[in-house]
């Protein structure tokens, strides 16, 4: 089991979490063997085959990234994990992270994104808790990638 805290205020969380939440379920379900399949190898079998892991994979991943955002503990601040859904829950949590970046922050550059150099404050507040919510999901991956090394 993989636990730690993270370093922010319940009030970040109570905000924060329901919004994840919202965004999750809308988007749960959307995952398309499309974005990372191969190209079409002419050989209809393995195409379907490739596809249909992908999206078995993927919902892997979602369900483990769902549990540990159901977990009460984690409105505390308290990240709770089974060693073995570690890697399934990082994915989930890029999958979300990657549906941010391309519908609520694609006006913000990747340069900025990543390097935090954002002014929070001169958001407007659909790209303000989008932003936040990015920036809590890479918290959470960096702390587990941290602790399973």
């Amino acid at each position: 089991m993989i636990e730690f805290e993270l370093q922010v205020s319940p009030s970040f969380l109570e905000a924060l979490l329901p919004y994840l939440g919202k965004v999750f379920r809308e988007t749960s379900g959307r995952f398309s063997g499309e974005r990372f399949a191969p190209p079409e190898s002419g050989d209809e079998d393995l195409d379907a085959a490739w596809r249909e892991g992908l999206i078995e994979d993927g919902r892997a991943d979602r369900l483990a990234f769902s549990r540990l955002l159901g977990n009460p503990k984690l409105a505390r601040g308290q990240v709770e994990i089974p060693l073995d859904d570690v890697d399934d829950a990082l994915r989930g949590m890029t999958e979300l992270r990657i549906h941010l970046r391309e519908h609520g922050l694609n006006s913000v550059s990747d340069e900025d994104l990543e390097n935090g150099r954002i002014r929070i404050e001169s958001l407007p507040q659909n790209l303000r808790i989008a932003y936040l919510g990015y920036i809590l999901l890479a918290e959470m991956q960096e702390r587990l990638i941290h602790e399973v090394s």
